[in-house]
């Protein structure tokens, strides 16, 4: 998390005797190691190594490693980092450091590129040998991909680039038939870079010519591969591409649209007509044995091209058709055509077909009518008769609960008689089916067979469905009173105040199992004592609410991943964190109680808390040190500095301290303060003064310094930051 830097300023007076000069050494006698990675590259002194990154923002590193291959000793007086400032170096030892023949010592070099541009770089290390002295150099280049997009239509096309989130547009393409286009990723960068991986979405579209993945694409050249769209619709189609990247996976959209002709379908009834899909069963009215029952079936072009229509035929025994025109039939847009299907029973039950118009094809299906059915429904002991399109009426419920009557189809006509299909009619029905017999059913004169019709409702109030038995529908209705009351429920969360920067585990338990499933919100309110909100203040997933479940007969609420626990976080500010739950069945009844019990949290005010103290800047007479941590009271008062001095080296100032409290009341009544709760990041500079012994700085004599903080609470930890 980034946060705003507080400048306080301090003056510390250091008193140094001069040192003398020293006189130049050549040639170096030491040996340089470059490692990166698993590479090891030896150079000699002035010489170049190349740090490649990954990409631009994302660091590299690499190791220098130089040993003394003389026959004395050697002092190591200082190691200056010079060129651009993408390139930063750690890891320095204590100076002067004094090496024995065959002895080491390693830095570290990290290369954080802020754009794709090569960038030049260079490390110093001053050195002294007995009475003579100089200084070995090592030269960096650090290099980074940068890649760009663009798109070239097929064939013959321009190439127009693409910026992500970009769209790439297909033509007005024949269904069945496919236009293309280049997708092209070309490294503008310095330095080569990897492709992860490529891939597309949309049913109508697929890539062609990918390239193995990941794969490498140098500095200046470029990644081709195709995309293909094949319509199977006239609509507008969608999808998109990605590219996957070590930072990042940028998304390209994709549209097209097909041409070509459509055919729909209706039957065409006395009351008006009615839509008929392909694979949809055609259901003729009941013929009786001897006679003829029709419907009038219409095709029509609703694509945007002209289409032909080559064959209209139906197969089964009794179906006929007539008024059919000349074939092969040419449709133009918006054109139809009609013909009647002609049901003609020659013995009782039901007859299926099949109707073939052009490519698609219908199941067709009449009853042969010669026996009378009857129907009726018990519930308990007593059997009531309903006709077909009455009404099958069930006991009142409750929410949760179930209760179903048994429904009984009997023959009461002189010949046998056939039942092809029973279901329900709708989707998320309370109502359910079971003990079905196997279906067609014959059902000899006068025999009957019954099944079981089932409502568990999932809502208070009446519910209604269908019935239907072959072409008789009955209708369903039942009512539901309320759930039973939602059982007490308790929290499990650590006890007593919570500290600061943390992640508690939080459960949500009832006190007894619930026989239907819930569903769940936890809320999070935060109640600062210090008058400013911490947004660090939510959920470990994220945001202040989080749904949970709660299975039918179980006890504990569920949440994301099948946890039982969600964690908060407690953020930095002082203050009461406050969860309250809310209840819900899945049919969306509230089971939430009036006056919800809630759980809270308390966050203390506190001494303030030293996260890290770390070297920003170092001069040959100062320093600059950035100071970070965080105070739940959002109080600052006073601001510790103690000094230590190197070996040999006497300081005339080793502490120091600083008001801090009006720079800390600025920082924390200012807006850009709120979105990071009491963390803060405060630099202070150091101007330094005098005369050294041993080092060639008033800088080199400071060992380290320890950082303390104060307020009216207490004094934080101690966290020491070493110079040297």
């Amino acid at each position: 998390m980034s946060r705003q830097r507080i400048c306080l300023s301090a003056v510390a007076v250091l008193l140094f005797p001069v040192p003398a000069a020293f006189a130049q050494a050549t040639p170096p006698p030491f040996a340089i190691r470059v490692q990166q990675g698993q590479n090891v590259l030896n150079i000699a002194d002035g010489g170049s190594f190349t740090m490649p990154a990954d990409a631009v923002g994302l660091a590299t590193t690499a190791t220098i490693t130089v040993s003394y291959r003389g026959t004395t000793t050697a002092d190591i007086q200082t190691i200056d980092l010079t060129g651009h400032t993408d390139f930063s170096i750690s890891s320095l030892p204590e100076l002067p450091l004094t090496l024995n023949p065959s002895q080491s010592f390693t830095i570290y070099t990290r290369f954080l590129p802020t754009s794709s541009n090569r960038v030049l770089g260079r490390v110093a290390f001053g050195y002294r040998e007995g009475r003579t002295g100089g200084a070995l150099t090592v030269n960096m280049a650090g290099v980074a991909p940068e890649f760009a997009f663009s798109y070239i239509p097929l064939p013959g096309g321009n190439a127009t680039p693409l910026a992500p989130g970009g769209t790439i547009p297909f033509p007005v393409t024949p269904i069945n038939t496919t236009a293309s286009a280049t997708f092209v990723v070309t490294n503008r960068g310095s330095g080569a870079g990897t492709v992860d991986a490529i891939s597309a979405s949309g049913a109508a579209f697929q890539l062609a010519g990918l390239p193995l993945t990941p794969a490498t694409v140098e500095a200046g050249k470029e990644l081709r591969f195709t995309i293909q769209f094949m319509p199977k619709q006239l609509e507008a189609s969608q999808g998109a591409v990605q590219v996957g990247f070590i930072d990042r996976q940028p998304v390209f959209r994709l549209e097209g649209s097909g041409s070509g002709p459509v055919y729909a379908y209706e039957l065409a009834l006395v009351a008006g007509s009615t839509p008929l899909a392909p694979g949809q069963m055609i259901n003729l009215p009941d013929a009786l044995v001897g006679e003829k029952s029709s419907l009038t079936v219409r095709v029509r072009n609703t694509g945007n091209a002209d289409g032909t229509v080559t064959t209209i035929s139906v197969q089964g025994t009794g179906f006929q058709l007539t008024d059919v025109p000349f074939l092969p039939l040419t449709l133009t847009t918006g054109a139809s055509a009609s013909f009647t299907v002609n049901f003609n029973p020659t013995q009782p039950g039901r007859i299926a077909g099949r109707l073939r118009i052009g490519a698609d094809s219908f199941e067709v299906s009449g009853n042969g009518l010669g026996s009378t059915l009857a129907y009726s429904f018990a519930i308990s002991s007593a059997t009531t008769t309903v006709q077909p399109s009455g009404t099958v009426v069930f006991t009142p419920v409750a929410v949760g609960r179930t209760t179903s009557v048994k429904f009984v189809i009997s023959n009461t006509g002189t010949a046998p008689t056939v039942v092809n299909s029973i279901s329900l009619a709708g989707t998320n029905l309370p109502f359910t089916l079971s003990g079905l017999p196997a279906l067609p059913l014959t059902l000899a004169a006068g025999a009957s067979a019954g099944f079981n019709i089932e409502f568990t409702p999932v809502a208070v109030g009446v519910a209604a469905a269908s019935l239907k038995v072959d072409t008789s529908t009955f209708t369903l209705s039942a009512s539901a009173g309320p759930p039973d009351p939602l059982p007490s429920y308790r929290f499990a969360a650590p006890s007593g105040p919570q500290e600061p920067m943390q992640q508690p585990a939080v459960g949500l338990t009832l006190d007894a199992p619930y026989p239907i499933a819930l569903s769940g919100t936890l809320t999070l309110a935060f109640n600062s004592d210090v008058f400013s909100n911490d947004p660090a203040v939510q959920f470990a997933t994220g945001g202040r609410t989080i749904n949970f479940t709660i299975p039918a007969n179980t006890r504990n609420a569920v949440f994301q991943q099948n946890l039982t626990q969600v964690r908060i976080q407690t953020g930095t500010v002082a203050g009461t964190i406050t969860l309250t739950p809310s209840f819900a069945t899945d049919g969306g009844i509230n089971l939430t109680p009036a006056t919800p019990a809630t759980l809270s949290l308390t966050v203390p005010q506190l001494a303030p808390r030293l996260l890290s103290v770390a070297l920003s800047a170092k001069t040959a007479g100062g320093i600059t040190l950035l100071v970070t941590g965080y105070a739940t009271g959002r109080s600052v008062t006073q601001m510790d500095f103690q000094f230590t001095a190197v070996t040999d080296e006497t300081l005339g100032t080793t502490k120091l301290t600083l008001n801090a409290e009006g720079s800390f009341v600025a920082w924390y009544s200012s807006t850009p303060s709120q979105q990071y709760g009491s963390l803060f990041t405060a630099t202070v500079p150091f101007t330094l003064q005098g005369d050294v012994k041993n080092v060639t700085s008033v800088a080199d004599a400071v060992q380290s310094v320890s950082v303390t903080l104060a307020n009216r609470l207490g004094t934080s930890n101690a966290v020491s930051v070493t110079l040297r």
